[in-house]
């Protein structure tokens, strides 16, 4: 019976079109030559760039600061949204 499918390799010609299809499959959006290149220098950038986030969580930028002097001093108190200065200022 079933001896008539079997193929040279030993696989049944169902076996070996499924075969086939996850051999295409697996290359479908395989990137080659310069995409590639480019493509993971992409990725080497954006992890750098989230590290670097990360790491400047925690701090505000200069932008987020209050921009009042008092006695020559400048006040350190963050910002309000959409503001340059912050709550005890306005």
């Amino acid at each position: 019976g079933s001896s008539l499918l079997t193929g040279p390799e030993g696989l049944m010609a169902k076996e070996r079109e499924n075969l086939k299809r996850l051999k295409c499959l697996r290359r479908y959006r395989q990137r080659y030559g310069v995409e590639a290149l480019l493509h993971r220098q992409l990725r080497e950038r954006r992890v750098l760039a989230t590290d670097g986030a990360a790491q400047q969580a925690h701090t505000t930028r200069s932008s987020q600061r209050c921009l009042a002097f008092v006695d020559d001093v400048r006040c350190s108190n963050p910002s309000l949204p959409m503001t340059r200065h912050c709550l005890t200022r306005i």
